[in-house]
């Protein structure tokens, strides 16, 4: 008696090859949404992005290779995930040489058209807050002295050219 010979009909190689065609259409589809953020990094003036070769399956961790501050994780499926996505940005974030910390989890929201998608990032929320507080810090908090009178010298030269033009 031979063991381990199995009959594959035509239906179940049929199915085989469906599945098999679902899988890349489903890759294709990650990958679709990975370089539309990488373009909409680069569209924003945040430099140069791109979708990592291997989707952070190789030494580089990650979906984006990017200049950005956070290891990105990209996301384009119909289920959500949050807390396994999660867990796998961080471990990404660990091993790929990032601080373990800024990682942010990239996500198309299933419910809206691929063309014109709702895209959410979610990240730690304290990092959320040091990018808060980094966006509201004004760029000069007081003038001194020296640049108070400064400012009010061009003022006053300013007055003066505009009086002779007149």
């Amino acid at each position: 008696m031979v063991q381990g010979i199995a009959r594959v009909t035509g239906e179940e190689k049929e199915l085989v090859e469906r599945n098999n065609m679902l899988s890349k259409s489903r890759i294709e589809k990650g990958k679709r949404f990975e370089k539309m953020i990488a373009k909409d990094i680069e569209a924003e003036g945040l430099g140069m992005a791109r979708r990592e070769v291997g989707s952070g399956s190789g030494k580089k961790k990650g979906d984006i290779a990017s200049n950005l501050p956070f290891l990105i994780e990209a996301k384009n499926q119909k289920t959500i995930k949050m807390q396994e996505w999660i867990r796998q940005a961080k471990e990404q974030a660990k091993i790929g040489n990032y601080d373990p910390q800024k990682w942010a989890l990239v996500i198309r929201d299933p419910a809206t058209p691929e063309d014109n998608p709702e895209i959410y990032a979610t990240i730690d929320f304290y990092q959320f807050l040091k990018l808060l507080k980094k966006d509201s810090e004004p760029r000069i908090k007081e003038p001194d002295r020296e640049i108070k009178w400064k400012i009010q010298r061009l003022v006053e030269s300013a007055k003066a050219v505009l009086r002779e033009l007149k």
